[in-house]
């Protein structure tokens, strides 16, 4: 079913929060907001750390591609592993290489000789981590939760992510201010550790054997491409998830060249409009519980590809920061409900050996899309405008719902 089975009863925000109910599930949610926090404070102080080093409008907003390039590179064996090795571990193992790159990185800022080339190297050192840990952690969703309770479980996970965005730009931004990006950094590292403790203390089920004995990594590589391709629900939902990646990385590749440039703002208002667009993401649970007992997913996903279209030409001739941040309040509320949508839309579709690999490939188009975003509109924004790279990116983000007449959202009705 791609659809919310029926079951949840009372309120909408009672089923909004029920997943939280399951302490496996709460624990790892709580801590990794945490570690979200902590990633998107060291977003600030990486993002800021390059405005500082250069004022490239191209090389800020490669801070961005270099942060989603591994998961382009490294997801489909990401749940390859997921689905052959205990998730838990992985994601402990995974989180280890987040901690390796941001110590390294606050390393050679005490030690003065960063440079922007080595920026982006160590913010895709850090990225591999999460890129690793990612299909584990949204795999092991459906170990934890049971079915009646996973959209909602996937809807948390996304808020989570995007709670992070309310507290890590806040922080980071204040850390920047107070001190420099270094502090950034260093409470990335403390926050890692602590969702490494709460992987090492978390306890769930999960089936012992999700591969036939034998199964080896190649293998285990080839069968689940074959299984990818040859799903037509996955075949349906990969190419729109490519569609919206690639405008919708346009909202944070550009914010600090926005923040920069327009409004000549430092670090303190750059962390004040991410968490505008962070306000907007944690209202769209409270939708989502409404709407999805009433909306198919591809109505769901169109009506937020349209908001977030709208939000992303706003802020192409905005002049005022109010306006700015309600712009990007409206596009963290679109953005959340774009990817819930997909990503509980294959979380349904895919059968339970294959779950792994089959939300990577879906990231792995969404993060490439977002990549490839990043590198065209800082391009854009460099060599011609920052008017036109965000007004761009919202015009193809709503021409792109045209693919709708060729493939839409399965909905319960395709299963």
């Amino acid at each position: 079913m791609v659809m919310v089975p029926a079951g949840n009863e009372g309120s909408a925000m009672a089923a909004a929060f029920a997943p939280l109910r399951y302490p496996a599930f709460r624990t790892l949610w709580i801590a990794s907001v945490l570690a979200g926090t902590g990633s998107w404070a060291q977003a600030v102080g990486a993002a800021w750390l390059m405005v500082e080093l250069t004022h490239r409008a191209d090389l800020v907003a490669f801070v961005q591609s270099a942060a989603s390039a591994p998961v382009l590179f490294l997801s489909f064996l990401a749940g390859t592993l997921a689905d052959l090795y205990q998730r838990r571990l992985m994601q402990m193992r995974a989180q280890l290489w987040v901690i390796f790159g941001a110590s390294l990185l606050m390393v050679l800022c005490l030690v003065e000789v960063v440079t922007p080339l080595l920026v982006l190297a160590l913010t895709f050192i850090a990225a591999m981590g999460s890129a690793l840990r990612a299909p584990a952690w949204q795999a092991s969703i459906r170990d934890i939760v049971p079915d009646r309770d996973l959209a909602a479980a996937v809807t948390l996970s996304s808020i989570g992510f995007n709670f992070a965005r309310i507290l890590g730009p806040a922080i980071g931004g204040l850390i920047v201010t107070v001190t420099d990006p270094t502090g950034a950094f260093a409470f990335n590292i403390a926050v890692s550790i602590l969702l490494l403790l709460a992987l090492h203390k978390a306890s769930y089920e999960q089936p012992d054997s999700l591969q036939e004995p034998g199964t080896g990594i190649r293998h285990a590589l080839r069968t689940g491409a074959h299984y990818v391709w040859s799903n037509h629900q996955m075949r349906l939902i990969l190419p729109r998830a490519t569609a919206a990646g690639i405008p919708a990385s346009a909202v944070l590749a550009l914010l600090p060249v926005l923040v920069s440039q327009r409004f000549s703002g430092q670090a303190d208002l750059y962390g004040y409009l991410l968490c505008s667009f962070g306000m907007g993401a944690v209202a769209s649970p409270f939708a989502l519980a409404h709407w999805r007992r009433s909306y198919s997913p591809e109505t769901l996903f169109s009506g937020a590809s349209s908001l977030l279209a709208a939000s992303l030409m706003c802020l192409g001739v905005s002049t005022t920061i109010a306006l700015s941040a309600f712009a990007l309040m409206i596009g963290g509320f679109a953005w959340v409900i774009i990817f819930t949508t997909l990503n509980t839309s294959v979380q349904f579709c895919a059968e339970m050996s294959y779950r792994g690999r089959a939300l990577s490939a879906y990231m792995t188009c969404a993060f490439g899309g977002l990549m490839i975003g990043s590198l065209v509109w800082g391009s854009l924004a460099e060599h011609v405008s920052l008017r036109l790279a965000f007004s761009s990116a919202g015009a193809i983000l709503a021409g792109s719902l045209l693919l709708r007449c060729a493939s839409k959202l399965p909905d319960g009705r395709d299963v």
